[in-house]
Formats: structure tokens, sequence, C-alpha cells
């Protein structure tokens, strides 16, 4: 349920400035991204995500992005952590971008830097907390309109995105979180 709402707000959000632009705004690129994985966090919980961002180029090689992910608890990970929460994350962030070109618009990393919200919840309990992030992401176009995205460095670190809050839920005194092997595609509108 949350997940609906939160993709219409997307989409509104995303038709609302394309209404609101004038013409030479609409020369700069907009790109919708839709992507997969598993995410890892403080509390021990591995969870399925579905993150979705929308980006729009703003000059040369920077971008902004507006982006919410959810996450809903598969099981924990095996370490030796005294306390376990079986949570599920909504977390909501706007993102800057810098795009390095190894070929250009064709291979690139996109560097990012962000600020949002965290929502916690787990057995009927909820916190709430600012987050900030930093992602690094590989890009590979597949044709015209469509990119496949992945972590960068799969092999050394299946990871692109890393989440950090000073938000306190039960025994834990702060929170982060990371992407596992996240893959998706990003459309260029």
């Amino acid at each position: 349920m949350h997940l609906k709402i939160s993709f219409l707000i997307l989409l509104f959000a995303v038709s609302t400035n394309l209404y609101a632009q004038t013409n030479e705004e609409i020369s700069k690129a907009d790109y919708l991204s839709v992507k997969t994985g598993f995410i890892v966090d403080r509390y021990n919980s591995l969870g399925l995500t579905t993150y979705f961002e929308y980006q729009k180029d703003l000059k040369q090689n920077w971008q902004y992005g507006i982006a919410y992910e959810h996450s809903t608890h598969l099981g924990f990970l095996a370490t030796d952590q005294l306390y376990q929460l079986s949570s599920n994350l909504s977390l909501l962030s706007l993102n800057g971008y810098y795009k390095l070109n190894a070929i250009k618009d064709k291979l690139f990393w996109e560097f990012g830097l962000g600020i949002g919200g965290a929502h916690v919840n787990w057995d009927n309990n909820n916190a709430f907390g600012v987050t900030v992030n930093t992602s690094l992401t590989l890009n590979m176009k597949l044709s015209k309109r469509i990119y496949v995205e992945a972590s960068p460095l799969i092999i050394l670190l299946p990871a692109d995105r890393v989440y950090f809050s000073t938000m306190d839920v039960d025994h834990f005194s702060s929170f982060y979180a990371f992407s596992f092997f996240p893959v998706g595609i990003k459309v260029k509108m």
C-alpha cells in the first residue's frame, strides 16, 4: 500500500514538473529509474527493496533526483549482533549527482549525495529520522532511451547506496543501511 501511494506521488511530481517547464527547460533530459535488490540495515535485517527515482539534468554533468526506496523484511544476516529487528524501511531523499563519463553517455558512473527521511517499522512500532546518503552507480546504455544501472564494483563491493541517520530505535543508537546487489533500468523521457 505504501509503495503504491509513493509511486503515485512520484508520478504526480514528475508530471507536474513536466507541465510547468518552459520550452528552454524541456531540452534538458529527464530520467525515471526503477531498481530492485536487497538492503541490509543496522538492525541485522535483510530486506527485498524497490527503488524509484526521478532525475533531471542541470548543467553539463550535474543532475538532481527525488528518490523513494521501500524494503520488506526477508530474514536476518548471520552475524554476532546481540539484537535484531525485523525492520521494513521507507526512505525518501533529494539527491545531487555528478556524472563521470567513461564513454560519453554510453558508459558512466554517477556519484551522489543526498538528504531525506527514513521510516522504520517493526512489530507494530514506528520510528522516523533524518538521513543522509551517498551513492556510486554504474550506468550502461542499452538503447537510445534505456540504461541498465548496477553496482559499479560488483566483485569487490556489491552495493551502490549507503544511508546513515542518528535515529535511535530500541537498543540501537544510530541507523545505517546499504543496498546489496542492486540492478535496474533508467529510462530517458
